[in-house]
């Protein structure tokens, strides 16, 4: 999903500018909804969502935003946190450890000491050593697969580069693969990366990464895993929690949901109702058919649905029945997501391909067809407008947003077929998106491409993701979108255009379109090793824009937020901490 540097010195707090931005909420949405005798504990909370949406519940295999941050709440504890807040510029705070981390030398270690008392679910004491594993296995490429990956983009050597501090030259990156199938040389490298001491973690960087805190509460990467829980892939739908809630059963039903009740070996003491409410006592994730669904089910607000609410959008085709009368259930807020197809890059190799694609996609008419201003704004670039350091870029910011087919049709005529075939594919979870496919399919039409609609069931296996992100595919455009981890560009540009690793059969981080551009690399990695923030922004902001003239994906829009949720669903809240989907750790029952 996410971010990176705003500063070099110490750690780092969230701009002010974007804090802002994306704090504009309204209906509602400026402040925690409630009743006037506040947060009450116990009743049931349903989450409602759509089925296939999860790839994995394995700490290491999520990625998807709303997992994130509802996971985080629930059972997967880090070790910082951003609290529940609809401050403008929330302060990452400790979670595991008893401080936000300690460094010397501007952000090139950091250590990390953890709380007393903390225990999994099955009683056993959370250790460091737990935190050195559950890293570790961000290495295993069976294990993030798919969908994760990430994190290992910016601990790798194209990013902020995991060291062993004894030999600085050895590549984790290539040469570790993880606590299961590495080699006992490669795990004695690592171990002094990620080197522990009493219950203590210091982490070995090569380059400074000031807001590291930030990437922690943000992502699972650096979170613990208990060794002795370890079933490699066999565990991708299992959690095993140190936070308020566990997961009732064994195994987690990507098609169906599961329910979380309290976990008795949780401490309360060592955690924060600023972090997790835990006001409810059960809560239930139940996948549906569709958005449609969703929709209609809270906006009927009966039984169970009364404390019901959902991660997903109300759908552009039921803006109508939203009646006055809901306004204090509905919530309108800015997103830090961006909506953008990506071009596979091993299918379409000519450039005057992708641009043709590029320059014919009626950007006006997706962005109509998902709801208009309330689904989002034009956008010529895959960073959201809220990012410090956003540039429009050049290469696309004065694109026709409802396409330009006869300068597609002249970059086609510079190429061997004038009236090439490509196959577009999109999650088939609502009419909308069908729309949206029509949408794309007639402008492209237009240009004289050959269009084949793929839709990807929501019950298919493997799932979307699983199937876009792979490579070979039989795949050349695909929908795509993104959020910052956290408020930096670096959470954004080095994951999605960032080369994969020679030999990849999944992309890294969110490079699903198997871009590579060894200028584009080049740019990262100075941006990477500056210590200037200007100087930093000014060269990603340069590889998005070499990217962009070489077509690397199609720009679309920044999107907006628009849910509703039940009745007697006090504390809904989108805010930062969650990437500006509803904060679950606020939430409660009310009476």
């Amino acid at each position: 999903m996410t971010k990176k540097l705003l500063s070099r010195v110490g750690v780092v707090a969230i701009s002010g500018a974007l804090a802002v931005a994306l704090a504009a909420c309204s209906s509602g949405g400026t402040s925690p909804s409630s009743t006037s005798s506040g947060p009450t504990k116990g009743g049931t909370i349903t989450w409602l969502d759509t089925s296939g949406q999860f790839t994995a519940t394995d700490p290491v295999g999520v990625y998807l935003g709303e997992e994130i941050a509802g996971f985080r709440r629930l059972v997967y504890r880090g070790l910082t946190a951003l609290p529940i807040s609809s401050n403008k510029n929330p302060k990452v705070v400790p979670d595991l450890a008893t401080d936000t981390g300690t460094t010397k030398d501007g952000g090139k270690t950091w250590s990390y000491t953890l709380k007393s008392g903390m225990k999994w679910q099955d009683g056993t004491a959370i250790t460091c050593a737990d935190l050195q594993y559950g890293l570790s296995r961000s290495y295993d490429p069976s294990l993030v697969s798919p969908g994760g990956g990430v994190g290992t983009v910016y601990f790798g050597s194209g990013g902020y580069n995991l060291i062993d501090p004894a030999d600085p030259s050895y590549d984790l990156s290539t040469k570790y693969v993880g606590p299961l199938t590495g080699t006992a040389d490669a795990q004695k490298h690592f171990d002094a990366a990620a080197s522990c001491s009493g219950n203590t973690i210091t982490y070995h960087f090569q380059n400074a990464w000031p807001d590291f805190p930030y990437a922690a509460a943000a992502l699972f990467t650096t979170d613990p895993y208990e060794k002795s829980f370890d079933k490699g892939t066999a565990n991708l739908f299992t959690i095993n929690s140190d936070g308020p809630y566990k997961l009732q059963g064994t195994t987690f039903d990507s098609q169906a949901g599961g329910t979380f009740v309290r976990n008795s070996n949780y401490s309360p003491s060592t955690d924060s109702t600023t972090v997790r409410g835990a006001y409810p006592d059960t809560v239930k994730i139940s996948f549906v058919d569709s958005a449609e669904t969703i929709a209609a089910r809270l906006i009927a607000n009966s039984g169970a649905d009364s404390s019901a609410f959902s991660m997903a959008n109300i759908p552009s085709d039921k803006y109508s029945e939203i009646a006055s009368s809901m306004s204090s259930r509905v919530v309108t807020s800015t997103s830090p997501y961006t909506r953008f197809l990506m071009i596979n890059s091993n299918t379409i190799t000519d450039p005057n391909v992708r641009n043709a694609i590029i320059k014919a996609t009626d950007q006006a008419g997706v962005i109509k067809a998902n709801g208009g201003s309330k689904w989002g704004t034009p956008t010529s670039t895959i960073v959201a407008g809220a990012i410090p350091g956003f540039q429009p870029n050049p290469s696309t910011a004065n694109n026709n947003p409802a396409g330009d087919p006869a300068a597609a049709k002249a970059l086609l005529a510079k190429t061997s077929n004038p009236t090439p075939t490509i196959r577009f594919a999109f999650a088939d979870t609502s009419t909308v998106i069908e729309q949206v496919a029509a949408v794309l399919q007639s402008g492209w039409e237009k240009a004289g491409f050959k269009v084949t609609l793929m839709p990807i069931s929501k019950d298919a296996k493997p799932g979307y993701y699983a199937q876009v992100g792979a490579d070979p595919k039989p795949i050349d455009v695909f929908y795509s979108g993104w959020a910052a981890d956290w408020p930096s560009l670096f959470a954004v540009i080095p994951p999605i255009l960032q080369s994969n690793p020679k030999g990849a059969t999944f992309g890294v981080g969110f490079n699903y379109g198997f871009y590579s551009n060894s200028k584009v690399d080049a740019l990262i990695k100075q941006a990477t090793a500056s210590t200037d923030t200007a100087e930093q922004q000014k060269l990603l902001n340069q590889a998005d824009q070499v990217a962009e003239a070489d077509g690397a994906y199609v720009p679309l829009a920044n999107q907006s937020n628009y849910f509703i949720h039940g009745s007697k669903l006090g504390g809904f809240l989108p805010d930062v901490a969650s990437s500006y989907y509803p904060d679950l750790g606020g939430m409660y029952v009310t009476k």
